[in-house]
């Protein structure tokens, strides 16, 4: 387990004790209430045993109350340790136990009276209160100190047998329906320890799906989030095939550009350049794979038949804004496989196919036409509105490939000054 996690599950078993300690001073005083209320209106019979029982019972609820006291102060000051668990878990049962024995002992009875007795079927409600702890090893060990406590009292003698059948009660408190009853309470403490690891095992998967997705959400685009808590990262790691719109833009004569600005101007300029890719893919639907240097690749999903047009309107926002320096953009549309790869420390969203080869090319082919934007034939037949500027490229060869492609070009004149990257001043090709 990781420390995160662990520190996880010791936050998850605190705040279960508080709410144990909070459910035990409930509980002590609802009981006090009840036996209170009880004793008033029924007007009980003067008996030395009766008295004794109801001081028992006192004794009981206030140290019951005082335990659950006490562990909230321990956690509210931060001296809860994990290991605390387990000697307050076993108190709640040795509390119902000598509890349990004690008022046996006070009326004279033997152990097969227990179950008349309100103190022990309290073991059903601590059992429950020891599956919030997110432990099934110490609810499996409370299971096991309630019913064999609850056995054993059962076989202590205080009067004979003979009295007890004359009057009539073993049929109630005999040995098989006393068996029954601890068959009864051993079944549900089994549901409650399996309920108890099937919820530990839920949240050690919910942990480790946050830590993993954690590290993928460190590389991988925002947008995929909801891709990812749909799917899961094991679907993304298969990938699947699908129709997409792909960009390259690039800035043309930045080696020569960057050799006269300095580190922190260059820092500047590239971050500035970057963001602005970032908010125009976010405003036009695309999903930036990657930066390279003073290139970006920008994917536009094309579910809704929609790709072509967002991709030319994400590069039409670019050359708008960007008019201090020169662009190149290319873009293709066409069928790619899209997943993660990589390891757990570092899973990276990847496009890969033809397609991204000829939208790549596209950009490189924009230097020796002499254009900013070249779009295949394919885009220009998704685009919704086609306006005027275009030059027909019907057999253009693409930089490594023996193909020709039908392409589309338009220029895209440089402004002087300053653009909206803001106190970057203006460089052209040189």
């Amino acid at each position: 387990m990781t420390p995160q996690a662990q520190r996880i599950f010791f936050e998850a078993e605190a705040q279960a004790e508080w709410f144990i300690g909070i459910l035990r001073m409930v509980m002590s005083t609802s009981l006090a209430v009840v036996l209170f209320v009880t004793v008033w209106f029924t007007g009980l019979p003067e008996s030395e045993a009766l008295e004794s029982q109801l001081v028992y019972a006192a004794m009981t609820m206030v140290s019951y109350f005082a335990l659950g006291l006490v562990i909230i102060f321990v956690i509210r000051t931060g001296q809860f340790r994990a290991w605390m668990a387990w000697p307050s878990a076993l108190i709640d049962c040795v509390f119902i136990l000598l509890g349990s024995w004690l008022s046996l002992s006070n009326m004279g009875l033997s152990g097969q009276f227990v179950a008349a007795f309100p103190t022990i079927w309290l073991i059903p409600v601590v059992l429950a209160c020891g599956a919030l702890r997110f432990n099934p090893a110490l609810l499996a060990c409370m299971s096991l100190v309630l019913v064999t406590g609850f056995a054993a009292i059962l076989t202590i003698p205080f009067l004979a047998t003979e009295a007890e059948a004359r009057a009539g009660l073993i049929f109630l408190f005999g040995w098989p329906p006393n068996f029954v009853r601890i068959v009864m309470i051993s079944l549900a403490a089994m549901v409650l320890v399996f309920a108890s690891m099937r919820i530990r095992a839920l949240l050690r998967r919910s942990i480790d799906e946050a830590e993993a997705r954690g590290q993928l959400t460190r590389f991988l685009p925002s947008e995929l989030n909801d891709q990812l808590s749909a799917r899961g990262i094991e679907a993304m790691r298969g990938g699947h095939q699908q129709r997409m719109a792909i960009l390259f833009v690039d800035i043309r004569g930045f080696t020569s550009m960057a050799e006269n600005m300095s580190a922190p101007d260059l820092s500047a300029f590239l971050g500035r350049y970057r963001a602005h890719i970032s908010k125009s893919a976010d405003a036009t639907g695309g999903i930036v794979d990657k930066f390279v240097g003073d290139g970006a690749m920008v994917v536009f999903d094309d579910s809704h038949g929609d790709a072509a047009t967002c991709a030319v309107a994400f590069a039409n926002d670019l050359l708008e804004h960007i008019n201090d320096v020169r662009l190149g953009i290319g873009i293709h549309l066409g069928e790619v496989f899209v997943g993660v790869v990589g390891d757990e420390g570092r899973l990276e969203y990847t496009v890969l196919g033809d397609a991204v080869n000829v939208a790549a090319r596209l950009e490189t082919a924009t230097k020796t036409q002499g254009v900013t934007l070249l779009i295949s034939d394919a885009v220009m037949k998704g685009l919704e509105n086609v306006g005027a500027g275009w030059q027909a490229f019907p057999s253009l060869v693409l930089p490594g490939r023996q193909e020709t492609i039908s392409a589309w070009g338009m220029i895209a004149a440089v402004a002087d000054g300053t653009s909206a990257l803001q106190g970057v001043p203006a460089y052209k090709r040189g």
